[in-house]
């Protein structure tokens, strides 16, 4: 079985001596600096568990596989950023309301400031190592219109649904956009959602649907499901992530999601619901990394021999991994985590 793990900033930063200032996310020198250093990191600390490597070598990253830190969209969109020493880049909620919004326009990223200091990276690394490892985090588009309208969002898909649907769609059509030009450089663009895509459908474009856990699966169908859709048809191959706690309340519209051939469902989500409306697609399943904190090295083989179990399909099909991992929890802990799933067999 596959398995992974990301840490949370916090943890790169007290273990690998990591700075994730603008410099990480605009510097590709430093980023690639850091990433070797990152890796061989985990290396030290797990190697022998399949975590790491023990000599790295330069990779021509765009964004980094090492973490989950969504902010390029919503920046593109018109959001601000607040970056931190030990923590992943910080949206700022823009506070529109139903009656500001339609002063959002779709950017035209061959005249966006934001867009060109993407490129710049891009161009760089084409000329010095002649290809590029996309991994920025491609968001979702009700995250990015959450960072648009913060909970204001909530209530306008009642009160001014024709101005959400207009709002929606122009998210959707930029990262369309978006997502082709990191198509351009390289099929396997999903690590920056989430690291586990890599080893089991690298080739999937792959959304994030966190805040999805906030509506109902009748509000998904209505307002977000021909989104999904859309990014489905122009990519292909597509994915879901969905961190919440409960994916099967929506898991009846993401089965209607054409062309889906991924799913990341939530730690403490009923994962045996929700595989019995996803026959076929891979489900990889989240551990918490705040239950890791503290279980007992016997709970979390059971807990991580049970999310295999019931996830599987014919004894495939699934994935486990544990996600945003901060510097609180133990080397202990971590290490029976990836013991428990180097134990599962299927």
């Amino acid at each position: 079985m596959k398995y992974d793990i990301t840490f949370h900033p916090s943890w790169w930063h007290e273990n690998a001596g990591i700075d994730f200032t603008q410099q990480f996310f605009d510097d590709p020198e430093y980023r690639m600096e850091a990433d070797v250093k990152m890796r061989k990191t985990l290396y030290e600390h797990f190697g022998d568990l399949g975590i790491g490597e023990k000599d790295p070598q330069k990779r021509p990253l765009l964004g980094t596989d090492l973490l989950a830190a969504g902010y390029l969209l919503s920046e593109l969109m018109g959001c601000g950023i607040r970056y931190q020493a030990d923590n992943s880049p910080q949206v700022e909620c823009m506070d529109l309301d139903e009656d500001t919004i339609d002063q959002i326009q779709v950017p035209d990223l061959d005249t966006s400031e934001v867009w060109h200091r993407t490129q710049k990276q891009i161009d760089y690394l084409l000329d010095k190592y002649g290809r590029v490892e996309t991994y920025v985090n491609l968001q979702g588009i009700q995250n990015i219109a959450m960072d648009i309208m913060g909970q204001e969002l909530m209530v306008s898909y009642y009160t001014a649904p024709d101005e959400i649907n207009e709002l929606l769609e122009k998210i959707t059509k930029m990262s369309i956009e978006v997502g082709k030009r990191f198509k351009a450089l390289s099929n396997d663009v999903s690590g920056g959602v989430t690291a586990i895509v890599r080893q089991t459908v690298p080739e999937c474009y792959l959304t994030s649907n966190c805040s999805v856990e906030m509506i109902s699966n009748d509000l998904y169908e209505e307002f977000l499901l021909k989104f999904d859709q859309e990014l489905a048809d122009a990519f292909g191959n597509f994915g879901i992530h969905h961190c919440g706690k409960s994916m099967e309340h929506v898991v009846e519209g993401y089965s209607k999601v054409k062309g889906l051939t991924f799913a990341e469902v939530g730690a403490f989500s009923d994962i045996k619901t929700v595989r019995s409306h996803l026959p076929g697609i891979f489900l990889n399943a989240r551990y918490s990394p705040v239950r890791l904190m503290n279980a007992s090295k016997e709970d979390i083989f059971s807990e991580v021999k049970a999310l295999a179990e019931n996830g599987q399909e014919k004894g495939q099909k699934i994935s486990v991994s544990c996600v945003g991992i901060d510097n609180h929890v133990t080397d202990t802990q971590i290490r029976y985590f990836l013991e428990a799933c180097r134990s599962v067999e299927l």
